[in-house]
């Protein structure tokens, strides 16, 4: 016989105890009721029975081996106890609940859920309506879905980095077709004129075939450079910041217009970073190179300064100038490939700054510009230890 609630209220602590053992005693002499509770605790997936006012009033084994909470302290809590904080839409869960209540609809969703340790994993969870012990409940069916989300999450930076090839790709093609063509119908050009003349070989001619023929090759050498950037494997190494600087200048002491622009070297001989060398060189040529480039050609005080910052977790870099500068409206896009602010004035392949983004980016680094119009520019840099 089972008691209402007033005599339930009559009863003394001792008494209530009895009592429930004496239901749960019930309960398991009941038909069927061992293979249910055989199916309900062995079964790996989370299950979970509410009450009309969304309570938990049991769960399987594997909530609470999943979650680390003793059963007891799971039964008279809400699906908020174990929500993520601030991961899920909780009124519209509330909203679901109903939903599956008044129209017996069974729905599925995602559930972000934190442990009693502070994990967090996501999970799919799919409520419906059900009889529990003869009364109307909401059964809650839960799997962790974390391998599915990383897996998810590896098929979309994958189609991520698909698309970007396949725009690097596309604008490979149309720069290639342009930056290799223009010198050489340049070249093409000039012999005709020189065969025309009989053969004679004007200096005027050769300085300008020789101009096409010097723009080739460093069109060359930048996607050589590109390729062998984007394909080598990261090897760190303990790198002497103002030995890497101290090359650079020199590598590049023979560009036009080099020898008018004072460069300046602002570190100390200690300075060094934990990092891959090779990339290193990439970033500070370029970025050295261009300021050269673009350096004013009538400024007698033109210069190129290079500081570096040591510090506990790696080094901050800066490469500044006094130079034309960036115009703001293009400076969004200085780092696309073969992007050039101004093709007439343009003075190299535009992939300069591509290879030194896409470098940094290897190095789990960061970069920053800022550049006025005709008075300079800053580059910042920042490299961390590859510890």
């Amino acid at each position: 016989m089972l008691l209402s609630d007033q005599d339930i209220e009559q009863l003394s602590k001792e008494e209530l105890k009895t009592e429930v053992k004496r239901l749960n005693q019930l309960i398991n002499d009941q038909p069927g009721y061992q293979t249910f509770k055989d199916l309900f605790h062995e079964s790996s997936d989370l299950y979970y029975i509410l009450n009309e006012k969304d309570e938990f009033i049991d769960v399987n084994q594997s909530v609470v081996d999943k979650y680390g909470y003793a059963k007891e302290e799971i039964i008279g809590k809400t699906p908020v106890f174990f929500a993520a904080e601030g991961m899920n839409d909780l009124e519209k869960v509330r909203d679901l609940m109903k939903k599956v209540r008044k129209k017996g609809i069974a729905v599925k969703l995602e559930w972000w859920s934190k442990t009693k340790d502070g994990s967090i994993f996501p999970k799919e969870l799919i409520l419906r309506k059900g009889k529990y012990f003869g009364k109307e409940r909401v059964i809650g069916l839960g799997r962790d879905i974390t391998e599915r989300k990383n897996t998810e999450q590896q098929l979309i930076a994958k189609n991520n980095q698909l698309e970007k090839l396949n725009k690097e790709l596309d604008a490979f093609v149309y720069s290639a077709s342009h930056d290799l063509k223009a010198p050489l119908a340049s070249i093409l050009g000039l012999v005709e004129l020189i065969k025309m003349e009989g053969g004679h070989f004007n200096a005027q001619y050769i300085d300008l075939i020789k101009t096409s023929v010097v723009k080739l090759n460093e069109f060359v050498e930048d996607l050589v450079e590109y390729s062998r950037s984007s394909r080598a494997e990261i090897a760190p190494k303990q790198v002497q910041i103002r030995e890497v600087i101290d090359d650079c200048f020199e590598n590049l002491k023979h560009m036009h217009e080099a020898s008018k622009v004072k460069m300046i070297a602002d570190c100390r001989q200690s300075d060094q970073v934990f990092t891959d060398p090779a990339r290193v060189k990439v970033i500070l040529n370029n970025l050295v190179s261009n300021a050269i480039k673009y350096s004013k050609k009538h400024n007698p005080r033109s210069f190129i300064k290079v500081s570096a910052q040591q510090n506990g977790s790696g080094v901050s870099l800066q490469v500044e100038d006094n130079g034309v500068g960036i115009p703001k409206k293009y400076q969004a896009q200085i780092f696309d490939m073969f992007f050039r602010a101004n093709e007439d004035q343009s003075k190299g392949s535009g992939l300069g700054l591509y290879i030194v983004k896409e470098a940094i980016e290897k190095l789990n680094g960061t970069i920053e510009v800022e550049s006025k119009h005709n008075m300079g520019t800053a580059v910042k840099v920042y490299l961390p230890n590859l510890h």
